[in-house]
């Protein structure tokens, strides 16, 4: 839903020593080894958020990924960027402040299947490679799948506003942006990854779970990233994520946030687990901002989910915002021909702030 697709001639590969080189193609490796992060290539932000022509990211090419729905909605994601980005403390876009981002494809180890990521962080933390420098948030995409702009725009913020390392997952093994016009092959994969199944004499989604943790241990092994200090944000369909990262209980994991996220189908086999409860002294916290008027997410799906969050040990708050609908955190919607989906400006500034200041008392 947004452009972070870098055409040809925006590719840029940062060598620190302030030269251009030529894009380098990233192949998955095993998680428990370091990622290789000098010679990746890692292209400054601030290049998408400039582009000067939103068409090209509304395409796959061979060297890049489709971003966007159309160009009004690339339009309107990079105008909100562009917006935002005047207000940031750093906004010099000088080689010491800028945020970089660079592909990685990690694996999940059960069945090998492939999983595209892009990690954003600070242009000096990648330069230094200072060990377990920075914490990092996973951010978890609707349905329009990983490739979008939209989460270009909120990776970078982050990196901008906490310093922080920020990987951009993916849970459908989208590469070049097929969940925005394939929606066939998305809904396949989007059932698949959220099935639940009888593993161990428990049912639980856990191909899901295991794509989760393929991210962890991603983000485990870059140097400069602080593994016990994470935190995982999702929208939409990414609320599936957040719900099952909170059932996971990882002690690296410290905040989960959830924008207008789906909770649909987990009532039946995830009931259960509110039957034994789970005490601990620093427990997981978590805000769950939706709509009252959004017609995919009922609030017995929210009320269930904190009752099932917290079973788990964690500390759950819920905003509803009155008169608010689906997707009210990107401006694109206003572009969005249903009536389901419409852009709160209010709702969006509000959980946001309330994000920023949730990371900043658990990781910073």
């Amino acid at each position: 839903m947004t452009p972070s697709c870098i055409s040809g001639t925006f590719i840029f590969i940062i060598c620190f020593a302030s030269s251009i080189r030529r894009s380098l193609q990233f192949s998955a490796m095993p998680s428990t080894h370091a990622i290789d992060l000098k010679n990746s290539a890692w292209t400054p932000l601030h290049i998408l958020r400039e582009t000067q022509d939103p068409s090209s990211i509304c395409i796959s090419t061979i060297n890049s990924p489709r971003l966007a729905k159309d160009v009004p909605y690339a339009n309107a994601v990079l105008k909100a960027w562009k917006g935002e980005s005047k207000l940031w403390p750093t906004n010099d876009d000088s080689d010491k402040n800028m945020s970089v981002g660079a592909p990685f494809t990690y694996l999940r180890k059960e069945d090998g299947a492939i999983f595209n990521g892009y990690l954003v962080a600070p242009s000096k933390l990648v330069k230094s490679a200072q060990a377990h420098a920075a914490p990092a948030v996973i951010l978890f995409h609707t349905g329009a799948g990983p490739q979008d702009i939209f989460l270009k725009w909120k990776a970078d913020a982050l990196v901008q506003k906490l310093q922080c390392a920020v990987l951009i997952a993916d849970i459908i093994s989208d590469g070049e942006g097929y969940a925005w016009s394939d929606r066939d092959r998305y809904e396949v994969a989007r059932k698949d990854i959220l099935t639940a199944y009888e593993e161990n004499e428990e049912i639980a989604r856990w191909k899901l779970r295991q794509t989760i943790s393929a991210a962890l241990d991603f983000l485990r092994g870059v140097e400069f990233i602080d593994g016990n200090k994470i935190a995982g944000l999702g929208w939409c369909m990414g609320g599936h994520p957040i719900l099952e990262l909170g059932l996971m209980q990882e002690d690296s994991v410290k905040a989960l946030v959830s924008y207008h996220g789906v909770f649909d189908g987990v009532k039946d086999h995830l009931e259960k687990m509110c039957k034994d409860a789970k005490q601990t002294d620093s427990p997981t916290r978590v805000l769950i901002f939706n709509g009252k008027e959004d017609p995919f997410v009922p609030q017995n799906d929210v009320n269930m989910a904190k009752k099932i969050l917290e079973s788990q040990g964690c500390d759950v708050n819920i905003m509803n915002f009155d008169s608010v609908r689906h997707g009210f955190t990107n401006p694109a919607q206003d572009y969005n021909p249903s009536d389901a989906f419409v852009y709160d400006e209010d709702a969006a500034n509000s959980s946001w702030e309330s994000t920023i200041n949730l990371l900043r008392e658990t990781l910073i």
